[in-house]
């Protein structure tokens, strides 16, 4: 059956959100919902190279020492009224609960898909190229394109098109993943730039689209609407028909 196409701008209605009160003179003026951070879309496979090694140099620094504990004897015991609450365990919370919980930041790389404008995290693509020659292999998938060589190893590329309902103009660029040892390749039509999403001002996924749960959500940039896809959904959609994997 042919899958209907979505056009995500038509879903979302035409009223703006309401604007906030404006902040007392003493408060700062609060940060716009999508800060753009100006920058040629050929520098982004720099950008998250420099993203990638922060992350890591955070990673590798030291623990700060840990304060002292007090001897029993210096310290004397006070009884506790009441039941003991054990804290809960910390945990990183994954792309789909911020978003739930509508807090924070998020920074998000954009891009396009046919007339429509998405974005993932950032922190899930590993780098965005201009797509090199693509060598077709027998028996593939529907959303399968066939196979680049990206510094030296073969790397699967897959269409979104069926997974979005959005057919692609060109297909001129490619977001590069990484799932375990292996990578994979999405093709889109145009790779923006990196930006800052506010998620308090992140709106519902359409509901045509709670099936496979690749939306997360909506958010308006003026008069263009940004998707927010996530991309474990996006992929596992891509890659819905079994492959052979070779070695």
């Amino acid at each position: 059956m042919k899958k209907k196409r979505i056009l995500y701008s038509e879903l979302a209605p035409e009223a703006t959100a309401p604007k906030a009160p404006a902040p007392a003179e003493a408060a700062p003026a609060p940060a716009p919902a999508v800060a753009a951070k100006k920058g040629a879309p050929l520098d982004l496979a720099r950008a998250l190279a420099a993203a990638r090694a922060a992350e890591e140099k955070q990673a590798a620094a030291p623990a700060p020492a840990r304060p002292a504990v007090p001897s029993p004897a210096a310290s004397p015991v006070v009884p506790v009224k009441g039941p003991v609450i054990a804290p809960a365990p910390s945990a990183t919370r994954t792309l789909r609960e911020r978003v739930r919980s509508r807090s924070g930041q998020l920074e998000i790389l954009l891009l396009k898909v046919g007339d429509e404008r998405f974005g993932v995290e950032l922190a899930a693509v590993e780098e965005a190229i201009d797509i090199p020659p693509v060598h077709h292999v027998p028996e593939m998938p529907p959303a399968m394109l066939g196979v680049i060589t990206v510094r030296g190893v073969l790397t699967t590329v897959y269409s979104p098109s069926d997974a979005l309902g959005i057919a692609l103009h060109d297909g001129t660029s490619a977001l590069i993943f990484r799932r375990g040892r292996s990578r994979l390749a999405v093709v889109v039509d145009e790779v923006d730039d990196v930006t800052t999403l506010d998620l308090s001002l992140l709106r519902d996924a359409p509901v045509l689209d709670a099936g496979d749960g690749i939306v997360l959500g909506v958010v308006r940039q003026q008069d263009t609407l940004l998707t927010l896809v996530d991309t474990d959904a996006l992929l596992a959609a891509c890659q819905a028909a079994p492959l052979l994997e070779t070695a």
